[in-house]
Formats: C-alpha cells, sequence, structure tokens
C-alpha cells in the first residue's frame, strides 16, 4: 500500500541521516589523529593492503596490522567533541 511505501521511505531517510551522522563522527575523530596515524588510517580506508601501505610510509606490513589495531582502539574510545 501507499502507507507502507511511505513507511517505508521514511526509514530509508533515518538510516541515511544516521549513516552520514556517523561518518561525519569518523571524519572528526580521524581529524584528532597524529598526521602518521591518519595517513595510515586514511590509506586503508582507500582499501590499499597492509603491504601497500606499509610501502607508502615506510613501515613493515606487520606494523601496519599493529597501528592500526591501535588506532581503531583509539578511535573507539575518543569523545565526539
Amino acid at each position: 500500500t501507499a502507507t507502507d511505501r511511505l513507511t517505508m521511505d521514511i526509514n530509508l531517510f533515518e538510516d541515511r541521516d544516521e549513516d552520514t551522522k556517523q561518518v561525519d563522527m569518523l571524519h572528526k575523530r580521524i581529524s584528532k589523529l597524529q598526521p602518521f596515524d591518519r595517513a595510515i588510517v586514511l590509506l586503508w580506508l582507500e582499501d590499499l593492503s597492509y603491504e601497500e601501505i606499509g610501502q607508502i610510509v615506510g613501515i613493515t606490513a606487520k606494523n601496519v596490522s599493529v597501528r592500526l589495531f591501535r588506532i581503531r582502539e583509539q578511535l573507539k574510545n575518543m569523545s565526539n567533541d
């Protein structure tokens, strides 16, 4: 029915709005990182492999893995200020 379609459209809009808020929050948190860590995260978000990231920033793939783990923990624990 039209009501069902309208409800679905509203729910989709609300989901998109929530996604936008989460993306904005993530961008704010990433901007608070140290430049080196921020570079690693941004390269990772571009779907580069750990090996590729390591070659670009001059560290080993294993070190990229460790740093990304620590950075993700740091991002989770940041406030939204």
